[in-house]
């Protein structure tokens, strides 16, 4: 059977990720984020063996436009931009084959769904396994259409977007159910395709409990994993992996000792039929003796015959009945050591799936805390900047007095003279004098004491506010923990441009 696989996860600014981002590294192009204005390139990326763009109608857009409209669209800052399913391609088709079987599935979907569908094939990784022929499918989440005005648009959520409640109004199945009939459809679509090309191997969308199996199903390592497996560094996921197949084998053991077990219990039924076929035919020999006296020794030599044969299968069937003693035995430490496997593997997976919900419920406890912590530091920085404008117009309340006094002096002397200037008194033109120099003063304080005021802000709120910068510092601390938690490891050159970011907004996070 052909391998199968079929994931799908959303697209989400929450997550840190872009429609525009991710497209370009799938598709191995350039794109420019029309909404941030950074540009993604991954023309030089290897193992994109083919791309192709599908739309409901056969609507016309190019990529670059569609996914920058995907991001123009979305105005929440945690959005879904795209959704990505990845599928594995069976490597017993060829190269064309696979190609014109993913194109099937992105019509079907782009048709069903009304959504404009991205196709990216990748080639196997130079190190994994040569098998891994897979493709990424990235599907907008808003339907695709053309507007009375002839213009193409996002309009409406696609149904795979919708909630369970808004599914459920519209008399719609499930988003759990129509995962399901998505993988069914991709399944029914890969066999037919493997029919059509003459190959025997099947893949089924159903797992295993549902086929009745008694195999454990294997986890997908990811390419994180994988790499770090190929360098011998063994990972959780592995292990998990490696002792589900050590199950799996105990169980083909078994399955082998039982069929064994069944071989010989029949072959010592068949001695047992020949033994009591032996003994008939000795008893009627014998009465045939006792009838005809004639025949008699001729007899009694058969009859010592066959009761020495019949002597010589029952010592094959003693013999036969100890290996199957020891067959029985040899299946019950099977039977034993298969259950301490199963019970070992049973607690290795709910102890993931406990570790899974502890770290989830720390990271919405700290992102509850981050939250808090923000509106802390808003509030701090809001007062900070309100004391410092106190302080500025406290320190320039003398020297603004002063000027308006001037002003108004000066306006006053004005007045009984023309504006032309070449007219106007010495006094006149001395005031004017006085009141740009003391304009110049003032700007010139302005920009000097900038900084002071700023830090008589911070002194001021750290004496008679203790409480505001204890709870934006305290707020920094949990930002801190969460983005820890959640944001993936950087280097100390990334940390530290990280750090001088937040200082120039005055306050390290």
């Amino acid at each position: 059977m052909a391998i199968y696989h079929l994931s799908t996860k959303p697209v989400s600014r929450s997550s840190g990720r872009t429609a525009t981002a991710s497209i370009a590294y799938r598709a191995g192009i350039a794109i420019k984020d029309e909404r941030t204005g950074k540009e993604h390139d991954y023309t030089k990326r290897s193992g994109v063996a083919y791309t192709q763009l599908h739309t409901p109608n056969g609507l016309k857009i190019k990529r670059n436009e569609l996914w920058n409209l995907a991001e123009t669209t979305e105005t929440r800052k945690n959005s879904r931009t795209a959704r990505e399913i990845v599928v594995n391609l069976p490597h017993e088709l060829s190269g064309r084959l696979r190609m014109m079987l993913v194109n099937d599935f992105a019509k079907d979907l782009a048709n069903q769904y009304g959504v404009a569908v991205d196709v990216a094939i990748h080639t196997p990784d130079a190190q994994g396994d040569n098998r891994n022929h897979h493709a990424h499918i990235m599907l907008t989440t808003r339907k695709l259409e053309r507007l009375e005005s002839g213009r193409v648009a996002l309009t409406s959520k696609s149904q795979l977007e919708m909630s369970n409640t808004q599914l459920k109004e519209r008399g719609l199945p499930s988003a759990r159910e129509e995962l399901k009939a998505i993988r069914e459809q991709w399944a029914n679509i890969t066999n037919k395709h493997l029919k059509e090309a003459k190959i025997d191997a099947r893949i089924d969308h159903r797992s295993h409990k549902d086929r009745g199996l008694e195999q454990l199903p294997t986890k997908k390592l990811g390419w994180e994993a994988s790499a770090l497996e190929r360098k011998g560094i063994k990972t959780s996921t592995g292990d998990y992996n490696r002792k589900v197949e050590e199950y799996n084998h105990a169980m083909q053991q078994l399955a082998i000792i039982e069929k064994s077990l069944n071989a010989v219990t029949e072959q010592r039924e068949q001695s047992n039929d020949r033994l009591r076929e032996g003994i008939e035919r000795a008893v009627k020999l014998i009465e045939n003796a006792t009838q005809n006296t004639a025949w008699a020794d001729r007899n009694t030599k058969l009859v010592t015959q066959v009761v020495g044969e019949c002597q010589r299968e029952l010592e094959g069937a003693e013999r036969e009945i100890n290996a199957s003693a020891s067959a029985i035995d040899q299946a019950d430490r099977s039977i034993a050591k298969y259950q301490r496997s199963k019970l070992k593997a049973e607690r290795e997976a709910q102890r993931q799936q406990q570790a899974k919900e502890l770290l989830l419920q720390k990271s919405q406890e700290l992102q509850a805390q981050a939250v808090k912590g923000e509106k802390a530091i808003d509030v701090y920085h809001t007062r900070l900047a309100d004391i410092e404008n106190q302080f500025e117009q406290l320190s320039l309340k003398p020297l603004k007095k002063e000027l308006a006094e001037l002003q108004q002096a000066y306006d006053t002397a004005k007045k009984p003279f023309t504006t032309r200037e070449k007219t106007w008194s010495k006094q006149q033109l001395e005031k004017r004098t006085v009141l740009r120099s003391l304009e110049r003063q003032i700007s010139v304080k302005e920009v000097q004491d900038r900084g002071k005021y700023k830090q008589h802000a911070k002194d001021w709120i750290a004496k008679n506010e203790p409480q505001t910068v204890q709870e934006a510092q305290q707020g920094q601390q949990a930002i801190k923990e969460y983005r820890k938690q959640t944001e993936p490891q950087k280097t100390p050159q990334q940390q530290q441009v990280r750090i001088v970011r937040d200082n120039d907004k005055g306050m390290e996070r």
